[in-house]
């Protein structure tokens, strides 16, 4: 069996402020019963591939916690490769920071815990430098997308109103979308412009993207952000019926979206990977500064 989760996250990085609720295997059916028939839980639970052992009654120095956590291995060719990988027998072992990595890369996407694992992720793939183990992390996403469902994320490969057109019945808009860019810019224009060779299409184009400083690419992360924030948080709550949400709150909400399922590819996967440098580059006044522009008429409102 490997131990994974916080348990193993601590076990390597003992200084990290972490506590650990439960405790998280991969394991076969056999180490399950083994688990059962040893630590006596009051619930057993099963589902989706994981099995939660809780209320453990016969805790020890390392079963410490009320709930243990097993994800089943039998069926799955991703996680018999982590334990192939960490040459994991019948023993008990500590998972890999390589193993832990790819098991975090393979779910960030998934809009499940993302404050906590956005987290993990980003300080094991600092501190690795990236994802060895990227074959077996593409297998558990496909996995994870068959447990969970696909992502369904907007196509930008099509013309601008009808990608717009897309979101029509679900986001009231207040203001041009274009304009809210224009006036949430870092620079006199907005930085997607820089990544498309054709403005009547919303796609941008990767190696664009690619002649950006790294600056500029945290820079274009928080713009769309700031749009989003707005349009969807902080504008239904001043001009319509929605509750009120803080730029903060609404800007946390926006880059989850951008790394989970707003965005795709690789504009996401640079939001995801960089998520805390991004935050280095925010402006804090980008609701402040917007309704300046709004209340000396550099921006107008879309006529009901």
């Amino acid at each position: 069996m490997l131990i994974i989760g916080s348990k193993a996250l601590t076990y390597h990085y003992p200084s990290l402020d972490r506590k650990v609720k439960d405790i998280d295997l991969i394991g076969y059916k056999s180490d399950l019963q083994y688990l059962i028939s040893t630590l006596n839980p009051s619930k057993i639970k099963e589902g989706d591939g994981i099995t939660s052992l809780i209320g453990i009654q016969n805790k020890s120095t390392f079963y410490d916690t009320e709930n243990v956590e097993v994800l089943i291995a039998d069926e799955s060719s991703s996680l018999r490769s982590y334990l192939d990988f960490d040459s994991s027998d019948r023993g008990l072992k500590w998972a890999s920071l390589e193993v832990l990595l790819s098991l975090k890369k393979s779910h960030i996407h998934f809009p499940i815990k993302f404050n906590k694992h956005i987290a993990d992720y980003t300080f094991l793939n600092e501190k690795l430098g990236g994802d060895y183990l990227d074959n077996i992390t593409k297998l558990r996403y496909k996995e994870t997308e068959e447990r969970l469902g696909k992502i369904k994320t907007p196509s930008l490969n099509k013309p601008i109103t009808e990608f717009f057109g897309q979101s029509k019945g679900f986001v009231k808009s207040y203001f041009i979308h274009d304009d809210i860019h224009k006036a949430v810019a870092h620079y006199d224009k907005p930085l997607y412009l820089n990544m498309q060779r054709d403005i009547t299409l919303a796609k941008c184009e990767k190696d664009m993207w690619n002649r950006f400083t790294f600056e500029n690419k945290c820079k274009c992360v928080l713009e769309e952000a700031y749009v989003i924030a707005l349009e969807r948080k902080v504008l239904p709550g001043i001009f319509g019926k929605a509750s009120w949400v803080s730029s903060n709150e609404a800007l946390e909400w926006a880059l989850m979206r951008i790394c989970t399922n707003l965005c795709s590819g690789w504009f996401r996967q640079f939001a995801t990977d960089y998520f805390f440098k991004i935050k280095e580059f925010i402006n804090d006044n980008y609701v402040v500064d917007f309704l300046e522009k709004y209340n000396n008429n550099q921006i107008c409102r879309i006529k009901e």
